[in-house]
């Protein structure tokens, strides 16, 4: 067949052309899991790790200098009652002190009477009515012209305490592996044992950071208070927990388990849907235990989406309609953009700092089921720094990791193999181990909240 000048040849013609193409290929490889986010980068990055020189770390928190009364007992009303009262409260209380009673009326505690029984007298000779059940405040006292002073009151501390963890990861790799050349780069080289190092070190640190938000701290028994003896490496072969070689185990608690224990509880009674009665409560609750006016927010997108929509007020009609945007979002105009994103809001005199956090997402961790406990919380942390009787102001949340004698125990790399800069032995490996021992502090868990 005579051919034609000009005409086209095409692939379809000459179909071996195919084999002879270079292939066009990525030489990066995408990150899908994005797991460099992490709450330990949180800590880290605003300066909150301080070492520690023993495994478990206390601290002491002062009681409350004013205690309610709980009546156990309805007498008749009159100028001057007997009422028994709660155990701890007869301890409490003192002739002399002031009682404010829940229809705002004032006594005046003449007497302690035994079996925890107490005279109270009318102020006014009004009479005093008390009903069972009903909260008695002690909020004062008065005394009588060149009388004694009242009996000495003393005051408790209240011992709280964690635990380090110990979180190990290895990387290996054969000399063949190590020397052979791949088609992608990681950190610009074209060697696979760079993604190896580098997946390696970022699953050891999404370890320590998935332990700071929801481990629990190992303990002879269920940790249902401050006061729960905790197992930890200085129990030895007694400790509660052991691995399979005989050695003893500590876990730290985490901060889901501290905002549980201690703190408080803000239930909404649609999940992922904020309401203005659930921050009205919410406020209220703190405000009684004096907490700061500034917050960490720590959210998942289920919380994310609900504190938007609540102070965007993206879920009105005009936005459903798409007919126009919230008269009550915050307007952040530059050139053409209108930003309402909030991260910073101040509602009742509170600010909350949001932080989105994808850990709360995570589908293999966190958030793998419709139920589970933590992918649909938010955790509130104070964000500032907490007093001491002594004026010194230490940071409310951080992470303790051991350091000693030369010691630095934060995070180690140890390097082993007949492969390793210092060989250690004939195997042609290179061994990367890595070892972090550390956990979670908080200081007045008691002002923590938990929404769910």
């Amino acid at each position: 067949m005579a051919y034609t000048y000009g005409a086209q040849i095409n692939k379809n013609y000459v179909s071996s052309t195919a084999f002879l193409d270079q292939r066009e290929i990525l030489n990066k490889v995408l990150d899908i899991t994005n797991e460099e986010s992490s709450f330990l980068d949180v800590m880290e990055l605003t300066g909150r790790s301080t070492p520690t020189s023993v495994p478990q770390y206390h601290h002491f928190v002062n009681a409350e200098l004013y205690l309610l009364g709980t009546a156990a007992s309805s007498p008749t009303a009159a100028a001057s009652i007997a009422v028994t009262i709660d155990a701890t409260a007869y301890a409490y209380v003192n002739a002399g002190d002031l009682a404010l009673l829940v229809d705002g009326s004032v006594g005046y505690v003449y007497s302690k009477n035994g079996s925890n029984a107490i005279t109270i007298k009318s102020v006014d000779a009004q009479n005093i009515t008390v009903t069972s059940a009903d909260k008695i405040s002690f909020f004062s006292n008065a005394a009588g012209e060149g009388s004694l002073s009242p009996e000495a009151r003393k005051w408790a501390v209240t011992k709280y305490l964690n635990q380090v963890q110990s979180f190990k990861a290895k990387f290996a790799i054969t000399d063949i592996q190590k020397a052979s050349k791949v088609e992608v780069e990681y950190q610009g080289k074209p060697f696979f044992m760079y993604k190896g190092q580098h997946e390696s070190l970022t699953k050891f640190r999404g370890d320590i950071s998935a332990a700071l938000m929801f481990g629990r701290m190992s303990a002879t028994a269920a940790v249902t208070s401050s006061a729960t003896p905790a197992s930890s490496f200085a129990d030895g072969a007694s400790a509660t927990l052991l691995d399979a070689e005989g050695n003893p185990v500590s876990t730290t608690m985490g901060l889901d388990q501290y905002a549980s224990l201690y703190g408080v509880t803000a239930t909404q009674g649609t999940n992922g849907t904020l309401l203005l009665s659930e921050m009205q409560t919410l406020t209220q609750n703190l405000n009684k235990l004096r907490a700061p006016q500034e917050y960490f927010l720590f959210a998942g997108t289920t919380q994310n989406i609900a504190w938007d929509n609540f102070f965007n007020n993206l879920g009105n009609a005009g936005i459903t309609a798409g007919t126009g945007v919230s008269g009550a979002a915050r307007f952040m105009i530059s050139g053409k953009n209108i930003d309402l994103g909030i991260d910073s809001i101040k509602i009742y005199g509170r600010t909350y700092h949001k932080k989105y956090l994808p850990l709360l997402d995570h589908q293999y961790i966190s958030n793998y089921g419709a139920a589970h406990k933590f992918g649909a919380s938010a955790y509130g942390v104070p964000a500032g720094k907490i007093k001491t009787n002594d004026g010194e102001m230490l940071d409310r949340i951080g992470v303790r990791y051991m350091a000693g004698d030369g010691t630095d125990l934060k995070y180690r790399e140890i390097l082993l193999g007949g492969l390793a800069p210092v060989p250690t032995n004939e195997r042609s490996v290179l061994e990367i181990h890595y070892q972090s021992t550390q956990g979670l502090q908080i200081l007045g868990a008691n002002q923590l909240f938990k929404m769910k």
